[in-house]
């Protein structure tokens, strides 16, 4: 992809609009990401590293706890390819001031196919109404004719402590062993269990 990965794409956009680079991964993972941070000068940035990989939830408490309460996190996946830089930049700043007023922003993007191997987002007057995780054909039909139904990029912006609250009501049990876990770090990674 124009001589870099994903991952350095990822980290190089979000350079413009972040003043700091935190990345939650495995340990599998942790060496080529190292490498590929180094590849493009980059040695100031926040690690956690997981021994096993965990669901996206737990690994976002994981930076929400690292965090100050107040940080606004911006969460990206590393494996999208996002062609339209400056529209992408407008809409990370959108989501930046929404997440100042306390909103948790998640990013949809308009189908352009009935997909079957994405969530999507029900979006209302410019609200989520809910998710729905991948459909079948026919569904993924409706959701495309029905024009409020977005996929699910996997990307957010929010507070940290907005989100672990929500996370504690919503999800008590991931927010619990997400914390526990997060409070065992030993050496850098976070536990087996």
């Amino acid at each position: 992809f124009n001589g870099s990965s994903l991952f350095q794409q990822t980290v190089l956009r979000n350079k413009v609009c972040c003043d700091k680079l935190m990345i939650v991964g495995n340990q599998d993972n942790v060496e080529l990401s190292r490498n590929s941070l180094l590849e493009l000068g980059v040695d100031d940035y926040t690690e956690i590293i997981e021994s096993t990989p965990r669901n996206t939830a737990a690994a976002i408490a994981f930076a929400a706890f690292k965090a100050d309460k107040s940080d606004i996190l911006l969460v990206t996946p590393s494996d999208h390819l996002i062609e339209d830089l400056e529209l992408y930049q407008q809409s990370v700043i959108q989501a930046i001031h929404l997440a100042k007023e306390n909103h948790i922003v998640t990013f949809g993007l308009k189908p352009t196919k009935p997909e079957t191997g994405y969530g999507y987002i029900h979006i209302k007057n410019n609200k989520v109404m809910g998710f729905r995780e991948k459909p079948n054909e026919d569904t993924a039909k409706e959701f495309l004719n029905a024009g409020y139904f977005y996929w699910n990029s996997g990307m957010f912006c929010f507070k940290a402590g907005i989100f672990l609250e929500q996370l504690e009501v919503n999800e008590p049990e991931v927010y619990q062993k997400a914390k526990l876990a997060y409070e065992s770090i030993t050496n850098g990674c976070l536990p087996l269990k």
